[in-house]
């Protein structure tokens, strides 16, 4: 289950890092909020570099993480109960720099034995194990972590910003994927620029990844073979972990309005020697409109590949492309609202993504599945949403996806049936002196859609019901 074990990331010694963090702390004034610029920038007043690091902002956040999965039949149940959290400080900017330093940490308080394997089936355990490290499920203590270590640039006209470093990201194909105890990380140059007339662009050069699940920085083409791999075209177990090389992740995007309604946003992500993701979407109406659509279409090409031609260890190979199509329709009745969505995957191929790096960007996306590494797929899902005047948001999701054959290699990668999917997801955000916290229940249940399966093709993966309980406290 674990073959694949790469070399430490040169990152420094965690216990060092959070030393580091709290000897900072004694001299720091903290302040509220996550994101808020530092109203002190030496572009606007006198400040010295010692000013500017002594005003600096320190910020956190604790979370308390239970969750529990319940297999149908003989296969094993799993719970865990995890408490983590990070420690960042962000300094005032200083002609227009600023810098940041965060680290993360995670104990165990009452989890199941993630190293045994189910003695019905064999299958290791999927979810829970995400809580701490993938890569070693004995590692389920004391693990600490970098997050991020980053120098900013903000223009003076405030509409360029460039990041350096260790940061996190939400884009469709790279994103944080926060349904752990820590989100996916990368490193690299990341900028953003909008202009006058409202056009939007960001994108960068990214050469490490720091997946959720796992307590380590690993190069772009480690990160790749972090998670189950599943299997090739052919059959066989993927084995393109021990043979990718590449410089790393390329990607660009532009945004543009058109007219009072419209909006065009395109993305191009491109991983070097390994494959290229374009992506075109189309929104009508804003998310508070009355009502609302919007629509993607996503194409997959192998890149043009130095090293072996042996599409047996090939994350993509020559041969194989995809093309993926996702639309919404949205309703927005005060403080309720219900979506309607569906998403295409043509049987030209697969539709590859590493999980490591976020979630899928299909709009039937739901909680603890994905549709990544699947051809010929349909599928739709019906959302309803009621923001409660006590400050409840209530989420009630139903979802059908038709997949491939479980024998058709070729287009299901990770030999997932078909299936439906409920799910109620519940959030408050708590207010007055309590501000800062908030607590999430996601309940779900997955049923398999018309296929008779046996325990070991369903376990983990339909026949299940699946509950996390989260508790955040940021400051």
């Amino acid at each position: 289950m674990f073959p694949f074990r790469p070399d430490r990331s040169q990152c420094g010694r965690p216990a060092l890092l959070m030393a580091s963090l709290l000897g900072i702390s004694g001299a720091l004034v903290a302040q509220h909020g996550e994101q808020d610029v530092p109203s002190a920038d030496s572009l606007r007043g006198t400040s010295h570099l010692y000013d500017i690091m002594r005003q600096g902002r320190l910020d956190g956040r604790f979370r308390l993480y239970g969750m529990l999965t319940v297999n149908d039949g003989a296969p094993a149940d799993y719970h865990a109960v995890a408490f983590g959290g990070t420690l960042g400080f962000t300094s005032q900017r200083w002609h227009g720099l600023r810098f940041r330093l965060s680290g993360g940490y995670t104990f165990d308080l009452a989890t199941s034995d993630l190293t045994e394997p189910d003695p019905v089936t064999g299958a290791v355990n999927r979810y829970e194990i995400g809580l701490y490290d993938v890569n070693d499920p004995r590692h389920t203590n004391d693990l600490a972590y970098l997050h991020e270590f980053q120098l900013d640039w903000l223009a003076r006209n405030e509409r360029t910003q460039v990041v350096v470093g260790k940061q996190e990201l939400n884009t469709p194909f790279l994103n944080p994927q926060d349904g752990r105890m820590h989100p996916s990380l990368f490193e690299g140059i990341w900028a953003h620029h909008h202009t006058q007339r409202g056009s939007r662009f960001q994108g960068g050069w990214l050469y490490r990844v720091a997946p959720r699940g796992a307590s380590e920085w690993y190069r772009v083409e480690e990160s790749m073979a972090v998670f189950p791999v599943g299997r090739n075209i052919h059959g066989e177990g993927a084995g393109h972990g021990d043979h990718l090389n590449s410089a790393g992740i390329f990607a660009a995007s532009a945004r543009q309005d058109l007219g009072r309604r419209w909006r065009l946003t395109v993305w191009d992500l491109y991983t070097e020697n390994v494959f290229n993701s374009a992506l075109a979407q189309v929104d009508l109406g804003g998310a508070e409109d009355r009502w609302s659509a919007s629509g993607m279409a996503i194409r997959q090409d192998a890149a043009h590949h130095r090293g072996t031609m042996n599409d047996t260890v090939l994350y993509m190979p020559p041969s194989e492309s995809s093309w993926a199509f996702s639309g919404r329709l949205r309703n927005v009745l005060g403080r309720f609202r219900w979506q309607l969505n569906y998403t295409r995957i043509t049987a030209h191929g697969r539709y590859l993504m590493p999980r490591e790096w976020g979630r899928d960007p299909f709009f039937t996306f739901l909680p603890r599945e994905r549709n990544e590494g699947a051809g010929d797929v349909h599928a739709a899902t019906l959302n309803l949403i009621w923001r409660t005047p006590s400050g409840w948001r209530i989420q009630m999701d139903g979802g059908w996806y038709a997949m491939p054959a479980l024998s058709d290699a070729r287009l299901n990668k990770y030999a997932m049936p078909s299936y439906m999917q409920f799910d109620v997801n519940m959030q408050y955000r708590f207010k007055g002196g309590w501000k800062g916290l908030a607590l999430q229940l996601l309940a779900l249940v997955k049923l398999p859609a018309g296929t008779e399966l046996s325990e070991a093709q369903a376990i983990n993966k339909v026949d299940m019901l699946h509950a996390d309980l989260i508790i955040n406290y940021v400051f």
